[in-house]
């Protein structure tokens, strides 16, 4: 229990955090955020195809840009939709960043259910560009408390996951338990962070 406040304490301070940020300023960071991704995409990762998106919500980082050069390449995209009675995940593939989504989940945009639905191969490479509130240095994660991503990347080994955030949300301890998804790779506006993994 004691985890659990704290976990959520952190969620609390760190949201209202984010949300009062100047939006000029997180604009800013977004887009050194992105052009970090797309440099480390180009030097490490070539060979990746297949990306397990979110889209931006609230005050979170502005990853559209990405999203946009990395259909322009070709490359496969995959967004969520939440099954929030079962805390699951399922992905579609989506070809137009505005055509192919509606308004569901918490008021999240989400792909629609008539695209394809992603199927998982432990022989594809894989990148799930995965969102948080709070990471450490450690590659531990605090996302949102429902644990849709943590369920979903449990049995999937071989998918790279890949977490952009802003500098002040990358602490140097969080609370973390042995069922927790570590990231593979955190990428801040100043900073790319790889773990023992890569």
């Amino acid at each position: 229990m004691e985890r659990y406040q704290s976990s959520k304490e952190l969620r609390l301070t760190y949201k209202q955090l984010r949300d009062e940020a100047p939006i000029d300023l997180r604009n800013c960071k977004s887009k050194a955020i992105v052009s970090n991704v797309l440099a480390l995409l180009e030097s490490d990762f070539k060979g990746a195809n297949i990306f397990l998106c979110y889209y931006p919500f609230g005050s979170e980082i502005n990853l559209l840009p990405l999203y946009e050069k990395l259909l322009a390449e070709g490359r496969l995209l995959y967004f969520p939709v939440s099954d929030a009675k079962n805390h699951r995940l399922y992905f579609y593939k989506i070809s137009d960043l505005k055509k192919d989504f509606h308004v569901g989940a918490y008021n999240i945009m989400e792909p629609n259910d008539t695209l394809k639905v992603f199927e998982y191969d432990i022989n594809q490479n894989i990148i799930c560009i995965t969102p948080g509130l709070i990471f450490d240095r450690a590659f531990n994660r605090i996302g949102y408390g429902a644990g849709f991503y943590d369920r979903f990347l449990s049995d999937k080994p071989n998918i790279i996951k890949l977490a952009p955030c802003f500098e002040s949300q990358l602490l140097a301890s969080i609370p973390s338990q042995a069922h927790d998804i570590k990231m593979d790779i955190i990428i801040t506006e100043n900073e790319v962070l790889k773990g023992d993994k890569l």
